[in-house]
């Protein structure tokens, strides 16, 4: 399958990178000094503009500053009744919100300042206005409503010929194409505002443009070297303009471009430059990216821990925002993580959180990958059917987007399910469609993936020699194959099962081992089994016996980690608590919307009637204050001689309980002492007589236990007494007769008369049937012949009149034909009576039987692919009561492990 990890070639992380409009960028000192001391020997009035001042120079640099002078601002604004700077001071919180990620203050403060100049006409203040609130609804995927705002600000700015703000209001409009893919437009409207800031040599516009005509080669595949330019200029300007904001976000996305074109290393140096700012100035947002980043580009390198520990640290920054659209990021790429690491139950309950946010942020882009993720969880879990449907909601949205390489792995992905689902006509339409898409892209990962998909198909069809072929054309791009570890595990796992099925086992244990190390190192759990397991087929057949049983058991602890039903039935709660919790919002959002309807129109009926009434209510807060005082100055009178009167009352009482507690608590100590001996002696009494019964029961236990083991062997016994005395009739009675009445018969024939001779025929064939019966009662086989061979015969037998596939393993086969005449009996018949279970009852098309020895103790594995049953509403019949009775009888175990339509795993344990 794919490599799940590898996002989709899209550089951009976020678009509004430094201001959406001109504001004082430079902290100047002697400024801010000027500014303090300008404040200081001012009165009241003068002080709302100069707090806005310093705001404004505080505003890219240290929010927490910028707001509380704005807040300042703002207390003055309304003593004065200033309106228009109380709108520039909510402005400029609101947009210091912004950049701290925490949008719904963000959202309203600029809310209120649209209030404000609703009522107070400032067409100047009302562009910043739009652009600020253009900028948050990016940052929030609102783009409807970003839209909106730009056009309007693009407008008003032509309305009064600004052409500085034309300039910004065209750059924000690049932001939005960019977010919708319209690389045109985008193009054109960020070639024509670069111009233009050029003109007006406004750097901080040439920054952000810079910035996004770099995003947009990027997208496009183009040169790294003109990228870089783009960046490098951008960057120069941000340090010119001593603008930390425009900085941290530059070295992100210039990252994120080298990690995109697999300079690993480069990226890791510009994510830390930004990291140390963003820390610094305490950009929140930036530095959820920083940590994301880092994680993606540590899984480039193969990293699995390393990118792990970066995507909790951005989960802990992200859970102190408001930041969906992050939350949902970090969510799916540690379930990717997970997944590789077989941990499929945190992958589901991570995708399905991941799933919540982008559905109701509608990101179709990131919807996209989601589902081949979630798609690829269900297929590592055998739920093919949930696989398919993720995956194809994948294409659906990747052809809606026009994402060709988003649709080849989709299709890759779906080949490959309809392989492992043995539809091989389907698999190779799929492959197909993905081939014609990645044919155009050279010696790609995706042709990487097209070859191991192609060369599985084909390896499942018994077409071993043309899957060698395809693979081998991947060892052709071996250098390019080391760059992406989940591919190159893949591959070599496939070159060994095609060597190995061609009996070449030392090529096969070398490629198993490349597989191996890789696989270690980047703590994939399910490629660490398959070559565990693997490697222990090929010991074995090169007669290493001691290597193989090592890698064998090293191969049954990590399936064990990985797969069991209470994994199952945990996956599937997560699904049904998704589908549950989308129903609820979906309730919640419409009962939510109609109240909101009801307050917006409360609210501008009441808007008119709170204003007539704040000035009335300011004179009544006046007067009632007054009241207050003077009421609780009297209270306070009253409250002190109550008080005065209550001491004297209470240390009287206090005096007369101290005589009365000095009482009880020698009466009380007298009490307990008496309570602890009685209790003492009287458990002491209990104690002893427990111990008695105890030990009599155990006895009794023992006894019974013991009496239940002969009861059933004598049993067994007696059925195999009366199996052999059954055997000797029909063989000396009845078979003896029989041969005696054809032996007469045919002396009387003569070779005209047909009819005694159809006569013979059939008492010939009757005395056989008699003999292959008695042999089946106490069959001389297993004592004389091997035990697998004879295991083998019988199910052969079986699967020629059953119809189902029979599937068999002993390991090692060699101890098997050691076991004592007693224990092979008993095997042979257990056999018996689960395959006659198995025909009666399962409705399977497959039926798995595994017979191993490890560790002195004989573990027998049968499992099917049947409906499966209830093991609490099911009453043991006769035959499950005879299996249970042999397994008692040789000191062993059964373990059943089913569930309805799950099929049904029986374990048999006992003493070799």
């Amino acid at each position: 399958m794919k490599n799940i990890l590898k996002s989709k070639f899209f550089v951009k992380i976020f678009l509004i990178l430094v201001l959406s409009f001109p504001v004082v960028q430079a902290q100047n000192l002697d400024v801010i000094d000027s500014l303090t001391t300008r404040l200081a020997n001012s009165n009241e009035r003068e002080r709302i503009s100069i707090l806005l001042a310093l705001a404004k120079c505080y505003q890219n640099s240290e929010q927490k500053e910028a707001i509380r002078y704005a807040n300042k601002s703002i207390l003055l604004s309304e003593k004065y009744n200033d309106q228009l700077n109380m709108g520039r001071a909510h402005i400029l919180i609101g947009d210091a919100y912004t950049v701290s990620g925490k949008f719904d203050e963000a959202e309203k403060h600029l809310e209120q300042a649209k209030d404000v100049f609703s009522m107070v006409k400032s067409e100047k203040d009302e562009v910043d206005l739009y652009g600020y609130l253009g900028e948050l609804y990016i940052k929030t995927n609102n783009y409807d409503k970003a839209e909106e705002y730009y056009l309007k600000r693009l407008k008003i700015s032509k309305k009064i010929g600004d052409k500085k703000k034309i300039a910004w209001s065209i750059n924000n409009l690049v932001s939005i194409y960019l977010e919708r893919g319209k690389m045109e437009e985008a193009e054109s409207s960020a070639l024509e505002a670069l111009k233009l800031a050029k003109s007006l040599k406004d750097k901080n516009l040439q920054i952000n443009l810079h910035v996004k005509i770099a995003d947009i080669i990027a997208y496009q595949h183009g040169d790294l070297d003109k990228i870089s330019e783009h960046y490098q200029r951008a960057l120069q300007l941000a340090v010119e303009k001593k603008n930390p904001r425009a900085s941290s976000a530059i070295n992100i996305n210039w990252a994120v471009t080298l990690s995109n074109y697999e300079k690993f290393k480069e990226a890791e140096k510009y994510f830390m430059d930004a990291l140390k700012t963003c820390e610094q100035y305490g950009y929140h947002n930036r530095i959820i990216l920083v940590y994301s980043g880092l994680g993606e580009n540590s899984l480039g390198k193969g990293g699995y821990e390393k990118a792990m520990n970066y995507f909790v640290k951005a989960l802990r920054v992200v859970n102190k925002t408001n930041n969906k659209k992050g939350k949902a990021s970090i969510y799916r790429k540690i379930g990717a993580i997970h997944i590789e690491q077989g941990s499929y139950e945190k992958s589901i309950e991570y995708l399905y959180k991941s799933l919540g946010f982008y559905e109701t942020l509608n990101d179709k882009s990131s919807l996209s990958v989601l589902y081949n993720y979630i798609g690829e969880a269900f297929y590592r879990l055998n739920n093919f059917s949930k696989a398919e449907e993720n995956y194809q909601n994948g294409v659906v949205l990747c052809e809606e987007l026009g994402d060709q390489k988003g649709i080849a792995v989709s299709y890759l992905n779906l080949g490959a399910l309809k392989v492992k689902q043995k539809l091989f006509e389907e698999a190779m339409l799929y492959i197909e469609k993905a081939h014609d898409k990645v044919k155009k892209m050279g010696n790609s990962r995706e042709l990487i993936l097209y070859y191991n998909t192609m060369a599985e198909c084909k390896y499942n069809q018994g077409e071993i020699e043309e899957a060698l072929d395809l693979m081998l054309q991947v060892l052709n791009m071996e250098d390019k194959l080391k760059e992406f570890k989940k591919p190159e595990i893949e591959s070599y796992t496939r070159l060994g099962t095609i060597y190995y099925e061609l009996q070449k086992y030392e090529k096969a244990e070398m490629f198993f081992k490349k597989s191996l190390k890789t696989s270690i190192v980047m703590k994939s759990k399910m490629e660490v089994k398959n070559n565990y397991f693997w490697l222990s087929k090929c010991y074995e057949k090169l007669n290493k016996y001691e290597k193989g049983l090592e890698y064998y058991k090293k191969y049954s602890i990590v399936k064990d980690s990985i797969f069991n039903l209470n994994k199952i039935k945990q996956i599937a709660d997560i699904q049904i608590k998704y589908d549950t919790d989308k129903k609820e919002k979906e309730i919640l959002f419409l009962q939510k919307e109609k109240e909101y309807q009801t307050i917006l129109f409360n609210s501008q009926k009441n808007e008119l009637y709170r204003v007539n009434l704040e000035k009335d209510l300011e004179r009544e807060r006046k007067e009632r204050d007054i009241i207050q005082l003077k009421a609780a100055r009297k209270h306070s009178e009253i409250e002190q001689l109550n008080m005065q009167n209550n001491l004297q009352i209470a240390e009287k009482e206090i005096k007369n309980n101290q005589l009365s507690i000095q009482k009880s608590r020698l009466a009380r100590e007298l009490l307990i002492r008496n309570i602890i001996i009685g209790g003492g002696v009287l458990a002491l009494i209990v104690s002893f007589f427990a111990l008695m019964y105890y030990r009599q029961r155990l006895k009794t236990q023992k006894i019974i236990a013991r009496k239940e083991i002969e009861t059933i062997n004598a049993n067994i016994n007696g059925q195999e007494k009366e199996r052999e005395r059954i055997a000797k009739e029909l063989h000396d009675g009845i078979g003896g007769n029989l041969a005696a009445i054809k032996l007469d018969l045919s002396k009387l024939s003569n070779n005209s008369n047909r009819e005694l001779q159809k006569v013979i025929k059939n008492v010939d064939g009757t005395y056989n049937e008699v003999r292959t019966l008695s042999h089946d009662l106490i069959p001389p086989k297993i004592l004389k012949s091997s035990f697998e061979k004879l295991i083998k015969e019988y199910l052969s037998n079986l699967s020629k009149t059953c119809s189902f596939i029979i599937n068999n393993d002993f390991y090692p086969s060699s101890r098997f034909n050691q076991l004592t005449d007693k224990i092979k009996i008993e095997l042979y018949r257990i056999t018996q009576e689960l395959m006659n279970n198995i025909i009666k009852h399962s409705h399977a098309d497959q039926v798995n039987l595994q017979f191993t020895i490890l560790d002195k103790r004989i573990k027998f594995i049968i499992e099917d692919n049947g409906v499966g049953f209830d093991t609490e509403n099911i009453s043991k019949g006769i035959g499950l009561n005879n299996i249970l009775s042999r397994t008692k009888a040789l000191s062993g175990n059964m373990h059943i492990d089913t569930m309805i339509d799950r099929g049904t795993i029986i374990e048999i344990d006992i003493p070799a």
